[in-house]
């Protein structure tokens, strides 16, 4: 069961790439596989295998079925181009409203939102099919369509679109490896950092940040 990557920082090296920005939406990542013959019947969290034993994450299975279940079920199962992959991986945000940085409050009403899918041996669904095919279902909001630019991450940092964590970017490089093809990165606001290193001081800041301090700037 694939395990959903860790989404790095933007760089120089893709500035001026023409992406689609998403809401990068502050929760813990849950994976669901499907197949044709028995439709979803594995569910995991980023890095380990779930049930509904799980105290933490348990109950998003079963927001899972009531949302999610029967109605991607029928899309996999009728298109064409997903309709004979041997598997297919749908990832998803697990998230309430005072979710941050992988904690989140009991008492919240907790959601799970369609962030990613991934057809086998054919890669992850390329962002402008994901919003064509996938917005019914509920996927993060768009945030931002262009090429990136000092001025769009300025401009996340300075959280001028009132985002809570910050986006995710991702565009499209000519690759003949699937795993490669759609590529994708993160700008994270400046307010979320400052809550960041508040919350869990500045050994989690630094680790989020993975050494790069110049993200800060």
């Amino acid at each position: 069961m694939k395990e959903y990557h860790k989404i790095q920082y933007y760089n120089k090296g893709i500035m001026g790439s023409p992406i689609i920005a998403f809401d990068k939406l502050d929760g813990s990542n849950i994976r669901v596989e499907w197949s044709k013959k028995r439709a979803f019947y594995k569910y995991g969290t980023r890095t380990q295998m779930l049930d509904k034993t799980n105290t933490v994450f348990g109950p998003a299975i079963d927001i899972f079925k009531e949302k999610y279940f029967d109605k991607l079920h029928e899309f996999f199962s009728t298109v064409p181009s997903y309709r004979n992959c041997q598997t297919i991986l749908a990832y998803f945000e697990y998230l309430g409203l005072n979710s941050f940085a992988g904690f989140h409050e009991e008492t919240d009403k907790m959601d799970l939102i369609l962030i990613d899918v991934w057809k086998h041996k054919k890669g992850w669904v390329e962002p402008r099919d994901f919003v064509k095919q996938f917005t019914e279902f509920g996927i993060p909001e768009v945030i931002y369509r262009g090429n990136l630019n000092q001025e769009f991450i300025q401009d996340v940092k300075n959280n001028i679109y009132n985002l809570k964590e910050g986006v995710v970017a991702k565009g499209i490089q000519d690759t003949k490896r699937v795993d490669r093809k759609v590529w994708m990165v993160k700008i994270k606001t400046s307010d979320w950092h400052k809550r960041l290193k508040e919350k869990c001081g500045e050994n989690a800041l630094l680790e989020d940040l993975e050494g790069d301090l110049s993200i800060l700037k």
